[in-house]
Order: structure tokens, then sequence, then C-alpha cells
């Protein structure tokens, strides 16, 4: 996503005329500039964001990272589910609140940049104590980046999970 296009106003400044009348004039300026673009630094950027956050379980980092308008589809085995943005942080608190010694690792790679969107494989792996026993999960997901405000967020993820 990203603006389509910023609007500037600017004022002169006052002018004295004549007995003291004071007037202003006032020009708008409308300006057309094309939607952030993305690039691999957004991309590695969003990375590094989400592994910050996720480490430091934020979760109101992670939500900055995740667009109000996602879909995360996500696999095991031959059960699946898609979750909006809400969902999906929900679920992930709820996971959190059971887990010791989390960690979170992501690795992106192959994308494929067009405009104000990339298209990404991520790989994520996610390890933690619960109940005393070692927990593993990792993910493979194709997903969507998108820029806005000239930062990569998720827009749409489908997402196999793997519990090890």
């Amino acid at each position: 996503m990203g603006a389509a296009g910023l609007v500037l106003s600017s004022l002169r400044k006052p002018r004295w005329l004549g007995v003291g009348l004071m007037t202003l004039a006032s020009a708008s300026l409308l300006v057309s500039v094309p939607a952030y673009a993305m690039s691999e630094a957004s991309v590695q950027g969003f990375a590094a964001a989400m592994k910050n956050a996720a480490n430091s379980q934020n979760i109101g980092k992670v939500a900055e990272l995740i667009s109000d308008e996602a879909i995360i589809s996500l696999s095991r085995g031959n059960k699946s589910t898609s979750l909006d943005k809400n969902g999906y942080l929900q679920l992930l608190q709820k996971g959190w609140a059971k887990a010791k010694n989390y960690r979170y690792d992501i690795q992106v790679s192959n994308a494929v940049i067009t405009g104000d969107q990339a298209r990404v494989q991520i790989t994520t792996t996610e390890t933690w104590t619960e109940n005393g026993r070692p927990v593993r999960i990792t993910t493979s997901s194709r997903a969507t980046l998108s820029e806005m405000s000239g930062s990569a967020v998720i827009l749409r993820s489908v997402t196999q999970v793997s519990v090890n």
C-alpha cells in the first residue's frame, strides 16, 4: 500500500496593504507522487523489526508490522485456518503466555518486488519451553509485504506449520 498522493499547502506571508488592512494570500499545490516503493532494504528491515518485536514479546510492535487488512492462513497436516490481524495477535499472545525462554528467528528470501509490494518466502523458527518440555515450531510461508508509510508490513501470508 502506501500514499497515492501528497497534498502540500503553502501559505504566503501576510502583506500589509494601505491603511493597515492585512490580507492573506494562500495557494494550494497538489503534488502527485508515487506510492512508497518497496525495496530489498524494506524487506530486510521488516525481518529485523519482526525478530526484535517477537523476541521482546512486544505485541504492539508486532501489530505495527501487520496490515489492518491482513489475512494469515495457517496449515498443519490436514487442518487449516485463516485469521485476520486481531485473531493472529490473540493467538500469539496466548502462545506467549504459556511459553518460557521464547526465541524467534526469521529468514526472508526470494523477494520479487513490484511497486509497493514484495512477494517473499519467509521461514521462521520459534523455540520455547512449555510445561518443562522444549518446543520447536518451524514455519514456511509465502507472503505479500506491502509498503505503508515507509515501512513494510504483512498483507497476506500462507503458512505451513511444522512442530518438532
